[in-house]
């Protein structure tokens, strides 16, 4: 597939569009660490000019991005293209923490603690159920189960067990009808594996077992805020070793 400067300048305007909208930087201050004018920069959000090599160079720069992350290769998936993780039957998944997995959109090299391998044809029948746009998010993400991930949700969740997280199924299941399948939620300061039960204006985290001592947690919607901007993604397989 070729991957043409056009189409590397499309991937960084939708980039910098969906960190704009998750607040992680705004449009004046990206302009003055890069050294452009405001106007300069909105033009080319807008689609309204297109930037020289330099230009992308400096926002590349002030963004820590590098042109292999615009052509959809990550920092972390570079490590993965080999022939012990990557093969044609075969597609690298990093291992991240959940904290990372909640909150990046893609991954540096510091985030990455492993990377697995799973059977690419496993992967591409799994269908997304997306909220906001996340489409230049990293779709897999495997994480490790460590306290607080644990209680109430043996046996199919214990201490050391490796999930595989979705990132692009982070709609709410259906209301007030509690999913069955495990959901990776960010909860305050609380990084959760449980099921979900959908309400208007909360998510309810339950474990598998709710007679095990595990608490039920309540998670409110703030106004203006959608329940998936809370839910990491879902859980597509749980292995002790994968």
């Amino acid at each position: 597939m070729k991957t043409r400067f056009q189409s590397l300048q499309g991937s960084l305007r939708a980039g910098i569009w969906a960190r704009l909208e998750r607040g992680e930087l705004t449009g004046k201050s990206l302009a003055r660490e890069a050294g452009f004018r405001q106007a300069h920069l909105s033009n080319f959000l807008n689609g309204k000019r297109g930037l020289s090599l330099q230009a992308m160079d400096r926002l590349l720069d002030v963004l820590h991005l590098d042109v292999l992350q615009l052509a959809g290769v990550d920092d972390a998936a570079r490590r993965a293209l080999s022939a012990e993780h990557q093969g044609e039957a075969t597609e690298a998944v990093v291992v991240v923490t959940l904290p990372a997995a909640a909150r990046k959109p893609r991954f540096s090299p510091d985030d990455v603690q492993d990377i697995v391998a799973f059977r690419r044809s496993f992967l591409r029948r799994l269908k997304p159920h997306m909220v906001g746009n996340r489409r230049d998010w990293t779709r897999f993400v495997v994480v490790r189960v460590g306290d607080g991930n644990t209680d109430g949700m043996a046996p199919l969740l214990g201490h050391g067990a490796q999930a595989l997280i979705d990132r692009y199924c982070n709609a709410p299941p259906p209301m007030e009808k509690a999913a069955p399948e495990l959901y990776a939620v960010r909860n305050g300061a609380e990084y959760l594996i449980r099921r979900l039960t959908a309400t208007p204006g909360h998510l309810i985290l339950r474990p598998l077992d709710d007679g095990k001592g595990a608490p039920v947690r309540l998670l409110s919607i703030p106004p203006g805020h959608r329940a998936g901007e809370f839910i990491i993604g879902r859980v597509r397989h749980v292995a002790t070793e994968i």
